[in-house]
């Protein structure tokens, strides 16, 4: 196993304060009860029941950092999983059929790749975070079930916001998971050890299942880790710009969204911190990753 480099005993070490954060803000219970107008906007350090201050709505802002953190680490991580997964298994999956599939599919990603990442990212969250489509879900018959599973109303409570805000940053950063493992399968394919599994008769499925899918695991690992950090900026942007998590899901785009109000009158606290803490943990990735991107 190789030892990590300071960079990345730095990045992994923040990322480990993250997450402990994240399951204390679990535990925490909800924000918005026992709320006075004395505790609203409260400087840092000047009142010793909330020591990091507090934001517009009296909530304790530690309290709000620590289930912000729920939110913004597990919307980047699950779709920067879904992204990867999905598009390392379209990637090999084209190079495997080859021909006029091969074709057709990248000819695809190469027309989505064409469009700006924000405005496909907006398009996408916009369609599937408008009240038209939580009522069309209700609407369905089959998905009645799945909306009643899921606590859907026609205000798009419940996880639906959450679940649609991964699926929109998903959406958009596959396509480059699709390219990389593309390029990588077409190489693996003229390794001894495949061409001797394809002359026994093996199956693209058997040859994805067995051969390419443990030779593209580090590559996707490291593909999930950096999407990881472009998955959470891109929550941060979404939500400040009222696309992301509901006000019933904290996340720290979500308290830099609340905290602009107050900037014009000094309150700077309420987004200093969230924007530190996103900083952090996007550094913390990149440090991590940053060595073994160079070697990859």
């Amino acid at each position: 196993m190789k030892r990590l480099n300071p960079a990345q005993l730095t990045g992994l070490s923040i990322l480990s304060v993250m997450v402990f954060l994240a399951l204390l803000g679990l535990l925490e219970p909800p924000c918005l009860s026992n709320l006075a107008p004395a505790d609203i906007n409260v400087p840092p350090f000047q009142n010793p029941r909330h020591l990091f201050g507090t934001d517009g709505l009296g909530r304790d802002l530690f309290t709000m950092l620590l289930k912000g953190a729920a939110g913004t680490l597990f919307v980047g991580l699950a779709a920067a999983l879904s992204a990867s997964i999905f598009g390392y298994c379209l990637g090999a999956f084209s190079a495997l059929c080859g021909g006029l599939i091969d074709s057709l599919l990248m000819r695809l990603v190469d027309a989505l790749l064409s469009v700006p990442a924000i405005v496909l990212l907006l398009t996408i969250s916009s369609l599937i975070s408008s009240p038209e489509f939580t009522r069309t879900m209700l609407a369905v018959g089959g998905l009645k079930q799945l909306s009643q599973g899921l606590a859907l109303s026609d205000h798009s409570l419940g996880y639906l916001p959450l679940l649609s805000v991964v699926a929109a940053i998903a959406a958009t950063n596959w396509l480059e998971s699709a390219r990389v493992a593309r390029a990588l399968t077409q190489k693996l394919m003229t390794e001894e050890y495949m061409l001797a599994a394809r002359s026994l008769g093996a199956g693209s499925l058997h040859l994805l299942r067995y051969h390419l899918g443990p030779a593209l695991q580090a590559v996707a690992a490291l593909e999930t880790t950096l999407l990881t950090a472009d998955a959470i900026i891109m929550e941060s942007g979404l939500t400040y710009l009222g696309l992301g998590l509901g006000p019933a899901t904290p996340s720290w785009g979500g308290m830099l969204k609340e905290a602009q109000s107050g900037l014009l009158c000094g309150n700077l606290h309420g987004a200093v911190l969230p924007g530190l803490f996103l900083a952090l943990t996007v550094m913390g990735i990149n440090l991590l990753a940053a060595r073994s991107k160079e070697h990859g």
